[in-house]
């Protein structure tokens, strides 16, 4: 079947998988779950193939060699990595194995400590917790990491007049004057007002703000709409021109004439305010689009006398915007476990710092110019915020070098 590139591909997993994760104050990456999905594929056969191939928007080998891909030719800004771990389960697992990429981690099943170590060394710190509890009836795991550490190319500037509900919750917001700002008419949620301060690494961050009454998952959607037309691909969304802004849901339109001496007959002079903010969340991911498929082709992995297995997908993702830059990482794993294995209960924990209020999206994606070509455009993060923070100003020093590998 024709495929689209890797930044449809993924925009398109990610409508259906931010339906189910973005609600509340949270972060995700559909990227991470559509690796590991991408990669399981080539051993899938039948109905789970084909259920699987309508997920990934491609053919499994397709979408197998674009995760390859990725994963070989990292992106200067974006750690990603994955691993597969098992207990030798056997000759069909073994002839998967081999189609892997050899930039996949293998080895044995590690404990607790150690897979939580491992998360917090490919995320550079950020996340110090594997999201899935292991012990020794675990047969195999699959993980992602991904993560990225940029600044800003300019502090940002910081206003106290934000106003709204947020402004009654923080005295002090950040101000964006360069970079993208503009009005889009999007198919998902009507018109919105975008955001991106330039940065230093190739990773443009989008705030999008929809209407109060727009859905979060399509208003995450409309950021999608909003980074292809950036692309090029104008088909969901469109720039509202400069003459036709009027007051809208977020933004207010003054006008004034002035002398100059050259340019267009109407000009912009953007400013947009938006708080600080930071998030960590926990995905349960079972019913995420791809992973029952998935699940269905990994069970039958496992011996016959183990059986039947028992399984796990989830993420934990982190991200903050602050006035100098952006952070976010997310480790997801899928988990096979033999038959007799203990149950977990786990607590989902979820720390509000501050009441939610105007809501709005953030999506992290790769420079769609610069950097690898197979990542140029290619969504890495995703998140729903709801909570601002406050804006805390310290001395600016050295920026941080980001870790590829």
């Amino acid at each position: 079947m024709p495929s689209p590139d890797i930044p449809e591909l993924v925009s398109a997993y990610a409508v259906g998988f931010n339906r189910g994760v973005l609600g509340a104050h949270a972060v995700a990456s559909p990227l991470g779950l559509w690796l590991l999905l991408a990669l399981v594929g080539p051993a899938t056969s039948g109905a789970s193939r084909r259920d699987l191939e309508a997920v990934l928007g491609t053919t499994v080998d397709d979408a197998a060699t674009r995760a390859g891909t990725l994963l070989r030719d990292p992106h200067p800004a974006v750690s990603a990595l994955a691993a597969v771990w098992d207990r030798k389960l056997g000759p069909a697992f073994d002839d998967w194995a081999r189609t892997l990429p050899d930039v996949v981690e293998r080895g044995p099943v590690p404990d607790k400590a150690q897979a939580d170590a491992w998360a917090r060394a490919r995320t550079d710190g950020l996340i110090d917790r594997f999201p899935l509890q292991l012990d020794e009836l675990t047969r195999l795991v699959l993980a992602s990491a991904l993560a990225t550490d940029i600044s800003w190319a300019q502090p940002l500037d910081t206003t106290n007049e934000l106003g709204g509900p947020f402004g009654e919750q923080i005295s002090t917001a950040l101000t964006v004057r360069d970079g993208i700002q503009l009005v889009v008419d999007t198919d998902a949620a009507g018109q919105v007002a975008v955001a991106a301060p330039p940065s230093s690494s190739a990773l443009d961050v989008f705030s999008v703000i929809a209407a109060p009454e727009v859905a979060p998952h399509d208003v995450a959607t409309a950021a999608h709409q909003v980074a292809a037309m950036l692309r090029g691909d104008g088909r969901a969304a469109r720039r509202v021109p400069i003459e036709d802004l009027v007051d809208g849901h977020a933004w207010t339109v003054t006008e004034r004439r002035e002398r100059r001496v050259r340019g267009p007959d109407a000009q912009a002079e953007w400013s947009s305010q938006l708080p600080a903010w930071s998030a960590t969340s926990d995905h349960d991911l079972k019913d995420a689009p791809g992973v029952t498929p998935v699940f269905a082709t990994l069970a039958g992995f496992v011996r016959d006398e183990e059986q039947p297995a028992g399984l796990d997908a989830k993420q934990v993702a982190v991200a903050s915007y602050s006035r100098t830059g952006f952070k976010a990482a997310a480790v997801t794993a899928m988990g096979v476990r033999a038959a007799g294995m203990p149950r977990f209960h786990e607590v989902l924990v979820k720390r509000i710092e501050i009441r939610f209020n105007r809501p709005f999206a953030v999506l992290a994606c790769a420079d769609r110019k610069a950097g690898p070509e197979a990542w140029r455009g290619v969504p890495v993060f995703s998140a729903w915020i709801t909570e601002p923070q406050e804006t805390v100003i310290e001395p600016v020093g050295s920026p941080r070098p980001v870790a590829v590998r």
